[in-house]
């Protein structure tokens, strides 16, 4: 049985290498640990990266950017969740490369 992923165009590695980069990071993994439960205000996130709000509103911007996290306002508050579908699309796509299903598009050789 395919998941919805698997039945839309995949898009090329290259184009998905932003998020990836972003799990790079470890305070951006506990960041998207800690939503991984649900969406959360800023406030409730600082302990993520040590108490430091710059630290945060800094990982959190790199994750928006990749769209692996969406954000919205209330009131004076922002609220961040998981973008769960980007995060399936990046465990698809590795799940392709174990399979060993790569694309020659995206050959680091051309």
């Amino acid at each position: 049985m395919k998941n919805a992923l698997q039945a839309t165009e995949r898009r090329p590695l290259v184009e998905l290498a932003p998020g990836f980069g972003a799990l790079g990071e470890v305070k951006r993994l506990g960041i998207l640990n800690a939503l991984a439960s649900g969406e959360q205000c800023a406030c409730d996130l600082t302990g993520c990266c040590g108490d430091r709000q710059p630290l945060l509103s800094f990982h959190l911007k790199r994750l928006r950017e990749t769209g692996l996290v969406r954000a919205r306002k209330e009131g004076r508050w922002m609220h961040y969740e998981l973008d769960r579908e980007a995060m399936r699309e990046l465990a698809d796509a590795l799940l392709r490369l174990a399979d060993g299903e790569g694309d020659a598009s995206d050959s680091c050789c051309g």
